[in-house]
């Protein structure tokens, strides 16, 4: 079987939590399965938004950096968000 990836985990998270019948604790199961769906959401990589110049986290829309010239130096692309953890794509 192929390594599944990231959105094809979410959907099959999101198939067993559909599931009636299961003898555990469902709210507890649920809200397991929420976070880890939100876990790896945040480790699928998305483009940074940029606003009035500066580089915003594209979920939590959070400064990533301030400065213009900056953005344009490796060194200042951090792979994930310091605030939320969103893994960042900083191609143009």
């Amino acid at each position: 079987m192929p390594e599944m990836t990231i959105e094809a985990a979410i959907i099959e998270l999101n198939r067993l939590k559909s599931q009636e019948r299961m003898d555990i604790d469902r709210e507890r199961l649920n809200a397991a399965i929420d976070k880890l769906i939100e876990a790896a959401r945040l480790q699928i990589e998305r483009k940074i938004v940029i606003h009035k110049g500066l580089d915003l986290c594209p979920n939590c829309r959070k400064v990533l950096c301030g400065d213009l010239q900056q953005r344009r130096l490796p060194a200042w692309r951090t792979p994930h968000c310091n605030n939320c953890g969103q893994a960042l794509g900083w191609s143009d």
